[in-house]
């Protein structure tokens, strides 16, 4: 947990982040803005400043005045880090075999299972990549249930696995980008200024599960304090811990041709603690769990070498998705053998 003095400081820099981060957010090569301390050669300084997120960091010479990051805005010092922002899932040709992911095989949908719409995404060519159709997977983070009078059991991933572009609509099939089963379907969407969150319907006859492998049962959702241990299981790269160090985090990311760059606000931070990954590719709709097993956010992008990951609250997704999680076995399928 953070000390009082850095609560505090967050507490007074807050506000003016918030005042200049479109702003700063408008600077070329900028894809993010955050609460953090300032590193001063690598070293942590133990001041609390506005961190700003650039692709490629370039000396000062090379930009324009109007171009650079400024030491201080409205008398608080910023920080710039190099830090490529990427949306975490996972491309892969349609006709190519996805790697296993180390999750059991059978007729069992459970948390950090793989997803893939059966739709095929159209990317442009990139450098080496020749470009084309592509099947984008991700993860199915979670099981959660759907208000109304008729208890539908649905999965939770992000919008940016399961519908893509604009091209997207209810009904659409899921597939499980391993054995190309079809078991869901899209339910409804939520792409906000602070949402990035999608929930299938699951239309096979299957069991569920409400158990996340590595992680356990999940229990329920929770806010989340700073330096809180959490974990994650994601598709990409399993079962990998880490500590949230901001909820204070300001995204602009590029979804494609279709929808454009979207900025989301107030997204939590969570940085590894191992010195592996947190996250990426495919890891996507992932939940970020705590240690009494209670959700906290859900998984959507990261740092490119891995060493961050960002979520969007999980009291946000559930509300703009209107559903809620799945923590009790008597609501799912009488068979649910899983979940006892």
């Amino acid at each position: 947990m953070i000390s009082v003095r850095e609560a505090r400081d967050r507490a007074a820099i807050r506000p003016i982040k918030r005042a200049v981060e479109d702003q700063l957010l408008d600077l070329p090569g900028v894809g993010a803005v955050d609460i953090g301390e300032k590193r001063t050669a690598g070293r942590p300084t133990g001041q609390q400043v506005i961190v700003v997120s650039v692709a490629r960091k370039k000396p000062p010479e090379r930009l324009g005045g109007t171009e650079c990051v400024p030491p201080t805005v409205l008398g608080i010092p910023t920080d710039v880090v190099e830090e490529r922002v990427v949306l975490h899932h996972a491309h892969y040709p349609p006709d190519e075999v996805v790697p296993a992911s180390g999750a059991p095989e059978g007729a069992t949908v459970f948390g950090g299972v793989g997803i893939a719409p059966y739709r095929p995404v159209t990317l442009a060519p990139d450098g080496a990549d020749p470009g084309g159709e592509y099947r984008r997977v991700g993860t199915l983070g979670t099981l959660v249930f759907g208000h109304g009078a008729a208890v539908l059991t649905m999965g939770l991933t992000t919008f940016d696995v399961a519908c893509m572009d604009d091209a997207w609509s209810v009904g659409d099939a899921m597939l499980d980008p391993q054995s190309g089963r079809g078991y869901a379907e899209l339910s409804r969407a939520a792409l906000s200024g602070r949402v990035d969150a999608a929930a299938v319907m699951i239309t096979e006859v299957l069991d569920r599960c409400r158990l996340i492998p590595g992680v356990g049962a999940v229990t329920g959702q929770e806010g989340v304090g700073l330096g809180e241990t959490v974990r994650k299981s994601g598709f990409g790269t399993g079962l990998t811990r880490g500590s949230v160090v901001s909820t204070d985090v300001t995204l602009r990311i590029d979804h494609g041709a279709a929808l454009g760059v979207r900025t989301r606000r107030e997204q939590l931070r969570v940085v590894t603690t191992r010195g592996d990954p947190f996250a990426g590719a495919g890891d996507a709709g992932a939940v970020v769990v705590n240690s009494d097993g209670r959700v906290v956010g859900l998984h959507t992008a990261g740092s490119a070498d891995g060493g961050s990951g960002f979520a969007c609250p999980i009291a946000d997704v559930l509300a703009e998705l209107d559903v809620e999680l799945a923590v009790t076995f008597r609501r799912l399928r009488a068979h649910d053998q899983y979940a006892r």
